[in-house]
């Protein structure tokens, strides 16, 4: 038996694509949902601590599939003393930034020596105020691949076996998921399809989802073939791979915001004649050649997998000391740009971010039985999707997150009761 709050007079989209329900009552005891519909027909305990939601819309908080909680691109400077200990201090505000944005489950696809990890066990014990997290921990790429330019955060191997000993790795160390690496800024895939396939059946058969980096057309379908979970970024998508995917439920998380970002980061560094993850002027010219194709085949590659049934999850890549941490809502709107409804977009950031995880049982609606993770917005989102930016109350497993002056990034009220 925990506490037991009850959110009322809000109008509940539940995240399941399902009509929006007026005047509503979400009634949730200790960590779960215990009752949800509308306010006539639910019945709030007499002993309820109860949170007016009139004129609000109450919604699951949201799932950023794609996140890196430290990275290189954090720290445009050097700096002093013990960088772990530094790393995790942006970690933790990283962290503390997204849940207050209203991102109570993230999954992170790959961290420097397992920093992910360390963030799991603090939040899970309650040491760190901060989204459920779901670590991949190391990734793994080929020697010399896509990932191997920052130290500590992947595996460079080179044959099947080696492959599968990367994964038995990260397993015995603990991770939620498995990460594989398979292209850079070009048009050739990194991993073999023996490759590629030896990480899925090792990641399957030891009960892990897997995630692959795959973003031009052959390796995406390399991909689909072997039977991925997840594809992260797929910038290019032929027919053949987008009806694979379809077939094998296979998810893509687009990640279109950064996509748009980068090349134009790229232009204003070089008005000012500063440096980006010191590339050299090759390496940047090609990567900024890179994302403008990205960017021009983005619009045919989301109309094809809608088109096609792909189910897609939403995740944000953002790596940069420019721009805050919490960019789910940013790429909400970006999702809504390229032909997406604003349902359609809820969906993606609620339920089919937990289809991913594997945690549809648990997560992502406001359903009996699931986890109390609940969010409010004072518009309707249905019209006007940049409301994400404005989340105004945020619940964790039945807990009312509360302000923090630490944060920056869009403070939320605090709650109103009666």
């Amino acid at each position: 038996m925990g506490k037991k709050i009850a959110v009322v007079g809000a109008t509940l989209i539940n995240g399941g694509g399902g009509e929006p329900i007026p005047d509503s009552a979400v009634v949730v005891e200790g960590k779960y949902i215990v009752g949800v519909g509308p306010q006539v027909e639910v019945k709030v305990p007499a002993d309820a601590d109860v949170i007016d939601g009139g004129g609000r819309w109450v919604l699951p908080g949201l799932i950023d599939l794609h996140v890196h909680i430290f990275h290189g691109g954090y720290v445009p400077y050097p700096i002093r003393g013990n960088q772990m200990a530094y790393a995790a201090v942006v970690a933790m505000n990283n962290l503390r930034s997204a849940l207050q944005t209203g991102i109570t489950t993230l999954r992170d696809v790959c961290d420097v020596d397992h920093l992910d990890l360390a963030m799991r066990t603090a939040v899970e014990r309650g040491q760190l105020l901060g989204p459920r997290i779901f670590s991949a921990g190391r990734g793994i790429c080929m020697t010399g691949g896509h990932g191997s330019g920052q130290p500590g955060a992947v595996h460079e191997v080179d044959t099947p076996w080696d492959v599968r000993r990367a994964v038995r790795t990260e397993v015995k160390a603990g991770v939620d998921l498995i990460k594989l690496l398979s292209s850079h800024r070009t048009d050739h895939p990194e991993f073999s399809q023996e490759e590629i396939d030896a990480g899925v059946d090792e990641a399957h058969r030891l009960g892990k989802k897997i995630a692959i980096h795959a973003a031009n057309f052959e390796s995406v379908r390399m991909a689909a073939k072997a039977g991925v979970d997840t594809i992260e970024h797929g910038s290019h998508v032929d027919e053949e791979s987008a009806e694979l995917m379809a077939d094998k439920g296979i998810i893509l998380v687009p990640t279109l915001r950064v996509k748009n970002y980068i090349p134009r980061l790229i232009a204003e560094k070089r008005e000012k004649g500063e440096a980006l993850w010191n590339l050299d002027p090759k390496d940047l010219e090609e990567t900024e050649t890179w994302f403008k194709r990205c960017v021009d085949q983005l619009p045919k590659t989301m109309e094809l997998v809608r088109s096609k049934g792909v189910r897609i999850g939403a995740g944000t890549d953002d790596v940069f000391a420019e721009t805050p941490f919490a960019l789910l809502p940013e790429e909400m709107e970006w999702m809504t740009r390229y032909g997406m409804t604003n349902m359609e977009v809820i969906e993606s950031a609620t339920r089919v971010g937990a289809e991913a995880l594997g945690m549809e049982h648990a997560l992502g609606s406001v359903e009996e039985g699931k986890y109390a993770d609940l969010i409010m917005v004072g518009r309707n989102p249905l019209e006007d999707i940049t409301v994400f930016k404005e989340v105004s109350w945020v619940m964790k497993e039945g807990n009312v997150v509360p302000m923090s002056p630490e944060w920056k990034r869009r403070p939320i009220a605090e709650p109103m009761t009666l």
